[in-house]
């Protein structure tokens, strides 16, 4: 019988699409959640398409109403939930402290953090009633290696680290273990977007503005949402039953510091 997965924010172009695809490769039934049910239901038809076990459930992570309801209905309808992958984020455009908004703060903490907070604690009593699961969390690289004009960002990216950190603590030696995974410069349609704004408001291309980029990065490209998959796939699997707690950069080299 196939185990099942949960990825939340999956769009069309994104990290989540990236793992879904590669869980299901794998034969897991994956799960894809996301608040956008117009923009969800056409990834899942084109997954479907192509042959991933897929399925789509709209849902606000950060309505915990809703979170409670949608994660019982996964539980009556599969009987279990083996792979939770907390991947909804929000990124915003750079902007200096003084100049973000309170509305973006909150948004930032509530969809980055909280929203992680409110499926975790739906799905973790499932979990250790088990006596197993794979709880695989994606920050980024820029709570690591953080630079100016991110700070809202980085700081409730930052902030899954040690609910990483903890949260392995509390599972270690329950059969569930939990990881967290720092995707560096990954090819979405989001990254395009902002990157594009940027080299538009400069009057420079895009490629013109990423090229110092590339020259800080070793592998010197875009890194693929499959790429960043492969790694939560490996967190995913039974082999990876004594790695927990870890913080792991998927960045081709971006942050060789430790």
């Amino acid at each position: 019988m196939k185990r099942t997965a949960i990825v939340t924010g999956v769009n069309k172009s994104s990290i989540g699409r990236g793992i879904s695809e590669v869980l299901a490769q794998k034969d897991f039934k994956v799960l894809m959640l996301s608040r956008s049910p117009e923009k969800l239901t056409a990834v899942e038809k084109e997954m479907l398409a192509a042959g991933f076990d897929v399925e789509a459930w709209p849902l606000d992570i950060t309505d915990r109403k809703s979170v409670s309801s949608t994660i019982s209905g996964i539980i009556a309808k599969y009987g279990s939930i083996e792979v939770l992958v907390n991947n909804a984020g929000l990124m915003p455009f750079p902007s200096a402290l003084q100049e973000t908004d309170d509305k973006l703060w909150d948004d930032l903490v509530n969809v980055n953090l909280t929203g992680t907070f409110n499926v975790t604690k739906a799905v973790l009593p499932h979990m250790l009633s088990k006596k197993y699961g794979r709880i695989i969390n994606i920050s980024s690289v820029s709570a690591r290696k953080t630079v100016g004009h991110f700070v809202a960002y980085a700081a409730a990216k930052g902030a899954l680290h040690a609910f990483t950190a903890a949260l392995a603590n509390e599972t270690t030696g329950q059969g569930v273990t939990v990881n967290c995974v720092l995707p560096g410069f990954t090819e979405t349609d989001e990254m395009h977007r902002i990157w594009g704004t940027l080299a538009k408001n400069s009057g420079i291309t895009e490629d013109e503005l990423l090229k110092p980029f590339w020259a800080q990065i070793p592998i010197g490209r875009w890194i693929q949402p499959r790429e960043i998959g492969n790694t939560v796939a490996f967190l995913a699997s039974d082999e990876a039953q004594v790695v927990t707690g870890q913080i792991i950069k998927v960045d081709g080299g971006y942050d060789n510091h430790e």
